[in-house]
């Protein structure tokens, strides 16, 4: 109890527990105002082909990213009647729509979700090895994206399956499967919108959150950056900080946007709340973990891995070994950040004690836990694509299970090799 409270009035844990939560928020009164669904109307008069169908999903990415089950909801409403116009799989849909949403805003380093989470895990993993004080948790981050190699893997494979059609299983049934998983992420159904739908509605909180983001990133990191560029100031800012204070500040000028159009402030007040209410089982889960963290380092949990694996784990094999723990576990529990959030805490001091490249091993555990939120049969992701497309849940995962199952053993074969070379 000592640990939790101790947990809950530290200052960066607060602002990514408080970002999280308002983060949901936003995204619920964004779908109250309709802007996915005039953006659905409008990209679908300019769509005359299955290929532009596809290709249309991944050109949304710069105004779906923000979050995985966003994504996932907003460019499955813009496509799912246009995929019926052109007759293709629900399955193959279900597995576009799924594939670009984690992988993608997992390799993002602003504006996400997954930035506030991924900093506070690495953190965490820092302090437990000792070594909080040498080194920025979200400088590690950064240097560990281009080593998420699963990520990038599936992307690939997904992107060529456009032009490289698989065949699909039996052909589909036409009911609906409601979301089940372990609700990790946001509830992102469908809901109707409460003023006009317009475009501007999807627009203005987009750019807003991501041009304040990368401004708040350069203006708390500037002071302390050692060069005056842009990218060595980002690098060196106050990632959760940075961030909270441009959600506010977008929170602030969506409501005022929407108050124009009819959406009165205490509506939206009340859709921001419901909205953040839609992820306390993660912040809950994290005000558990993180203190469960801090426990076992205290009880000894650094010095046992040094002792038992230390002097005795070869540095090339620890990289490749999270990255199938992370994968094991997310793929039984359903829960990527669940995972990440038990296994980080003892990856790095696993990876410091070994002499192991502490990026690989950060984006091998981020990683691991893409390939379970994209795979399990369990996962809240899986399950709330194939009920966005109306797919039948069983054979959408029959059909993307091998070429997910492909992309996680090109991910091991080259986590062993960046092992065996880093």
């Amino acid at each position: 109890m000592d640990k939790i409270v101790e947990t809950l009035t530290d200052k960066g844990n607060l602002q990514v527990l408080l970002f999280l939560y308002l983060f949901s928020g936003l995204i619920g009164i964004i779908k109250r105002s309709g802007g996915i669904t005039a953006f659905s109307a409008k990209a679908g008069q300019h769509i005359e082909s299955e290929k532009g169908v596809f290709l249309t999903m991944w050109a949304l990415i710069p105004v779906t990213f923000i979050d995985c089950g966003f994504r996932i909801v907003g460019a499955g409403s813009i496509t799912l009647a246009l995929a019926e116009k052109y007759r293709i799989s629900r399955e193959r849909l279900a597995f576009m729509l799924n594939n670009t949403a984690s992988p993608v805003v997992e390799l993002i380093p602003i504006a996400t979700t997954f930035v506030g989470f991924n900093v506070a895990i690495v953190a965490q993993g820092l302090k437990a090895a000792g070594i909080a004080g040498n080194t920025s948790a979200y400088g590690i981050w950064l240097r560990a994206i281009p080593l998420e190699f699963f990520s990038i893997a599936v992307l690939l494979i997904t992107f060529a399956s456009i032009f490289i059609k698989f065949k699909p299983p039996a052909q589909s049934s036409k009911e609906t499967h409601p979301i089940n998983g372990d609700k990790m992420r946001m509830n992102m159904q469908e809901a109707k919108p409460i003023i006009e739908p317009r475009v501007i509605n999807l627009i203005v909180p987009m750019v807003s959150v991501i041009a304040l983001s990368v401004f708040f990133f350069w203006f708390f990191g500037s002071p302390k950056a050692k060069s005056i560029s842009i990218l060595a100031a980002i690098a060196d800012s106050e990632p959760n900080r940075a961030m909270l204070v441009a959600l506010v500040i977008t929170l602030a000028i969506t409501a005022v946007c929407y108050f124009a159009q009819k959406y009165s402030l205490r509506q939206q007040t009340e859709d921001v709340i419901s909205g953040g209410n839609d992820i306390m089982t993660t912040l809950v889960i994290l005000s558990i973990a993180w203190p469960l963290a801090a426990v076992s380092q205290d009880l000894g949990l650094n010095e046992l891995i040094k002792l038992q694996l230390g002097t005795s784990l070869p540095a090339w094999s620890v990289p490749v070994s999270l990255f199938l723990l992370s994968s094991a576990v997310t793929y039984f529990t359903g829960s990527g950040w669940g995972s990440a959030s038990l296994i980080m805490p003892f990856a790095i001091p696993l990876a410091a004690s070994v002499g192991a490249g502490l990026p690989l091993c950060v984006a091998a555990v981020i990683t691991g836990g893409t390939f379970g939120d994209v795979t399990s049969p369990v996962a809240g992701m899986t399950n709330m694509s194939s009920n966005i497309a109306h797919a039948d849940h069983g054979k959408y995962i029959a059909y993307a299970g091998p070429r997910n199952f492909s992309a996680a053993a090109i991910a091991a074969i080259l986590f062993t090799l960046a092992g065996v070379f880093q």
